[in-house]
């Protein structure tokens, strides 16, 4: 009785996990082109390292969690990389879109793009309000030069 539990969870888990893969594949397919687009233009609009271009972009919760001086920090260390010039590698996360589906719809990208001093990674989560995307959460870091 045991083993015939075992496979039937075995294959419930399976399936699962298919049914996530393919969804999350579907995730990937829809917001590929819309999705990847705004990141670029949001890279573009707020690498004048500007604190107005950047609230802008930025979720409601988003703003909330940091106050002027983080900002300012934060502006700070992003103006060294210049403006943005291109992506040059672009990922999405399916682990975020599976996790979506019990919480808040978002999106999550990671990558490569190309700014004034090189190449930098970068980290971006959307979500979608109003038919735009708001960025709920982003990092940049200078690329190892490996």
């Amino acid at each position: 009785m045991q083993t015939q539990t075992l496979r039937f969870i075995v294959a419930i888990l399976l399936t699962l996990m298919a049914m996530l893969y393919f969804y999350t594949d579907r995730e990937k397919d829809f917001y590929s082109k819309s999705a990847e687009t705004a990141i670029a233009q949001i890279l573009t609009e707020i690498s004048s390292w500007e604190k107005q271009s950047l609230l802008l972009h930025l979720a409601p919760e988003a703003k909330q969690t940091i106050n002027h001086e983080q900002l300012d920090e934060l502006m700070d260390l992003y103006r060294s990389f210049g403006r943005f010039q291109s992506i040059e590698e672009i990922n999405f996360s399916r682990t975020v879109s599976a996790f979506s589906l019990i919480g808040e719809k978002r999106i999550n990208y990671s990558g490569i793009a190309k700014f004034d001093a090189g190449s930098i990674n970068f980290n971006i989560t959307l979500v979608e309000r109003g038919g735009f995307f708001l960025v709920y959460n982003f990092t940049l870091a200078k690329a190892s030069s490996e």
